[in-house]
């Protein structure tokens, strides 16, 4: 049976959304976890190989200056890798709410053919909260929570790029505060995480055990990555059970 709310036309609710997400993450811990490690590994073999985990850890601004001219290859390719990665996991999350088991092959299919709809999409949404950032700090949190969920409306819906953004704005109009809420606390969520995975990775770094504060350091990426992953994907499901009256099987059947 699925984990995922089926009570439709009701209010929604921050302690269900991240009820529901725990409850997925630790059903599906394995298949899910391990989507985001087959698009974390390229990168993080590359920057062990090169040097740069190292560097990064023991000095940033060295580190800056030896790969500068290299950072904006490692940024196009991790952004790919990572939106691929949140394609991949909502698919499965989507599998789960039919009882299927999840497939890693059918959700690494599933996430290469929405690859460029999803970038797209999502670094668009990206631009339009780093201007809103960047011009009064308020604006671009206002575009984050209007545009929360427009990874999933894309791999579900594929409405196309701005009509993603439309429906991402869309779904969340009306219960914004309390998508602030979800958002504030997965903040938290990620700054305690972040700490512990710091702290570990300095400690380690630069010792015969520097191979620990690699596999700690990725551990906790991953698992982080997962769960925010899957939060979008309960959020917009619960979205649409609130706001449309759709049960959530239906928002599933499309993949059928």
């Amino acid at each position: 049976m699925s984990n995922l709310n089926e009570n439709i036309v009701g209010q929604f609710s921050i302690g269900d959304t991240l009820g529901t997400t725990f409850s997925v993450f630790l059903k599906r811990f394995v298949p899910l976890n391990l989507l985001v490690l087959i698009f974390q590994l390229p990168m993080l073999i590359w920057s062990v190989s090169s040097g740069l985990f190292t560097a990064s850890v023991e000095n940033p601004e060295a580190a800056f200056n030896s790969f500068g001219n290299q950072f904006i290859w490692i940024a196009i390719v991790s952004t790919i890798l990572s939106f691929a990665s949140a394609a991949a996991v909502v698919y499965g999350v989507f599998l789960d709410i039919t009882g299927r088991n999840i497939s890693i092959g059918e959700c690494l299919s599933k996430s290469l053919s929405v690859l460029v709809p999803v970038i797209l999409s999502g670094l668009l949404a990206y631009i339009i909260i780093l201007i809103g950032t960047v011009l009064l700090i308020v604006p671009g949190i206002f575009a984050a929570i209007c545009f929360f969920v427009v990874i999933p409306v894309v791999v579900v819906e594929r409405p196309g790029i701005f009509a993603s953004l439309r429906r991402s704005a869309d779904l969340t109009k009306g219960n914004r505060w309390s998508i602030l809420g979800l958002f504030l606390a997965i903040m938290v969520i990620a700054i305690v995480l972040g700490f512990i995975s710091n702290f570990i990775t300095i400690f380690f770094v630069g010792t015969s055990l520097n191979v620990i504060a690699i596999v700690i350091s990725t551990l906790i990426q991953v698992l982080t990555t997962t769960f925010f992953l899957i939060v979008g994907a309960v959020t917009y499901n619960n979205l649409r059970n609130s706001k449309e009256g759709v049960s959530s099987g239906e928002i599933a059947s499309v993949f059928d």
